[in-house]
């Protein structure tokens, strides 16, 4: 019995793994997902914020302009095809820590490159009883949050109508690999890309990974709020609770919560919001982060039927779209592959 052909197989249906996956069958390329469809990923256990202006000094994220241009937009497309609702644009508010936060964003606040994330420059408090913010901030355009899981179920659904998906763990010796296709199992197919997400155990990639563990709770309050607070922690308001997040660990990788995390996580909360709370949920996650904060796209050097699509760390939900769409621009020969983000700039 011959083997059955498609383009490319796709190993992990987390975030990266579900973009690329939808950016090869919008453009008529034939899939199979393989995923182990467990709950310990860090997509299932993301808060899903995407921000236009991060770090302690409140700039531009690296490659701001490329990927937040058409984000929404993207979303909002795949939110049509997948029948499914996870996008949630809402504006950031980050009030200043201290004056020359504030001094520096009277001048940024006129810059051309800022001025389309910059929504409103505030030089006094928002005016919410519960937040601590005496010198203002500013809200931000081009933000919100994605629902991950739902948007995860929705896309598993979509493949499996689709045929493009199975439920199982991905056989590393299973493969064989010749010099223009990868064979697997009952497969043949152009490549093989490997979406793993944290912890990788795959023995063809040796990199420099450095995951991190992050807890996320979830608080009951009365606090209402048309904005995500940003500064110290994140404050998502959803529709019977707020999200709080995030710790960052990189030494401790469980997927757990640990109540050094959740103690940290109440004690930053406090220096911002004054309200009462309590905690209904803890969830923790492992980020794919990498060693210079830059996914691992391409092929492999010495196999070339094998490529990697990892490591997008706490911005996944910003990045993925974008390099979905230029890592298949790279394997149909459409473009030169960023060299910021090529897997082989580590070897």
């Amino acid at each position: 019995m011959g083997k059955i052909k498609i383009d490319y197989i796709i190993v992990g249906q987390g975030l990266a793994g579900s973009w690329l996956a939808f950016e090869f069958l919008k453009r008529d390329l034939s899939v199979m997902v393989f995923d182990r469809n467990i709950e310990e990923t860090s997509s299932k256990k993301a808060a899903g914020i995407y921000n236009p202006i991060t770090g302690r000094n409140m700039v531009k994220t690296w490659k701001a302009d490329a990927l937040f241009s058409n984000l929404e937009f993207d979303y909002s497309h795949l939110e049509k095809k997948i029948r499914a609702k996870f996008l949630h644009p809402i504006p950031i508010y980050r009030p200043f820590k201290a004056v020359e936060d504030q001094n520096d964003w009277n001048g940024k606040a006129s810059d051309e490159g800022y001025l389309e994330y910059l929504k409103e420059f505030k030089e006094q408090s928002i005016g919410y009883d519960d937040i601590i913010d005496p010198l203002g901030g500013i809200i931000l355009n081009k933000s919100g949050y994605v629902n991950i899981p739902v948007m995860l179920s929705a896309m598993k659904t979509f493949l499996l109508n689709k045929g493009a998906y199975l439920s199982e763990v991905f056989d590393y010796d299973k493969m064989k690999l010749n010099s223009n296709t990868a064979l697997y199992d009952s497969f043949e197919a152009k490549k093989i890309i490997f979406c793993e997400g944290s912890l990788p155990e795959n023995q063809f990639w040796d990199l420099p990974f450095r995951p991190v563990r992050g807890e996320i709770i979830d608080i009951e309050c009365d606090f209402k709020s048309d904005f995500i607070i940003n500064q110290g922690v994140f404050m998502i308001p959803k529709k019977d609770r707020i999200t709080i997040g995030a710790t960052y660990d990189h030494k401790n990788l469980t997927f757990e919560p640990q109540e050094s995390g959740i103690k940290s996580l109440e004690e930053r909360l406090k220096k911002i919001f004054k309200g009462d709370f309590r905690i209904i949920d803890k969830q923790a996650g492992v980020r794919p982060a990498t060693h210079d904060r830059k996914p691992y796209i391409g092929l492999h050097k010495k196999y070339k039927t094998l490529g990697i699509f990892n490591g997008f760390g706490t911005k996944g939900v910003s990045l993925a779209p974008y390099f979905a769409k230029h890592f298949v621009d790279v394997l149909t020969h459409r473009d030169e592959i960023d060299q910021e983000v090529h897997v082989q700039r580590v070897n």
